[in-house]
């Protein structure tokens, strides 16, 4: 009877572990990229232009394999399998407190992307354009710096808070930094600056209709 029992809990123990290895599941990334949109324009006041390529330069961004493993018990698992569906929480009072953080914010780096200060770059936080900001007061200058610093702080919480309410955990900041960056990027004014992954150049700052200028005829690194 012992050894029976031996035997099959080193069944049991073979076959969870078989499972676990072999359960993936996709990550949302066209439910989290609708609700990046959703809370970009919340945060921009939807005033900005409307890009020529709406969606955002998917070409400039990174392309990672959006497939993850998971725990047989995990939160997002669980969501995946029973809703098919799933639907992405944007609302909690974390989250709308982390917004209304961003609205001010914006309202105090707009003018700073309008003068060309600073851009988006492609890993979705805000950066630093030396070109523009060298031509700012040594005082404006730290007071974009410290500006930076805060908004890419809050922008990092939103980017954590709205994983946690949807089951993920900080393993997947990576990916959703990038789905922001298509969401930040893609709704940009036209005059705004971005990076651009160049194929020969590397890493290079264009404004929105530049880099609609080289998608248009063609240029797709």
């Amino acid at each position: 009877m012992k050894a029976l029992k031996i035997a099959v809990f080193a069944l049991v123990v073979v076959a969870v572990g078989c499972i676990n290895i072999t359960v993936r599941v996709t990550f949302p990334e066209a439910q989290f990229q609708a609700a990046a949109d959703k809370i970009v324009d919340k945060v921009q006041g939807g005033a900005q232009e409307k890009p020529k390529n709406e969606g955002g330069p998917s070409s400039a961004l990174p392309q990672p394999d959006w497939l993850a493993s998971f725990s047989l018990i995990s939160t997002a698992y669980a969501k995946e399998t029973a809703g098919g569906n799933i639907d992405i929480t944007i609302e909690n009072a974390e989250i709308e407190a982390i917004q209304e953080r961003l609205q001010k914010n914006f309202e105090e780096y707009k003018p700073y992307k309008d003068n060309g200060s600073v851009g988006e770059n492609l890993k979705g936080y805000l950066e630093e354009r030396t070109e523009g900001s060298s031509k700012l007061e040594s005082g404006d200058q730290k007071s974009l710096r410290k500006l930076i610093k805060r908004e890419n702080s809050d922008r990092k919480d939103l980017y954590m808070a709205l994983l946690e309410a949807n089951g993920y955990d900080k393993s997947q900041l990576s990916k959703i930094e990038e789905i922001f960056a298509k969401s930040w990027y893609g709704k940009s004014d036209a005059a705004w600056y971005v990076r651009y992954n160049d194929p020969d150049e590397g890493l290079i700052w264009l404004t929105r209709a530049q880099w609609d200028e080289k998608q248009n005829a063609g240029e797709n690194p």
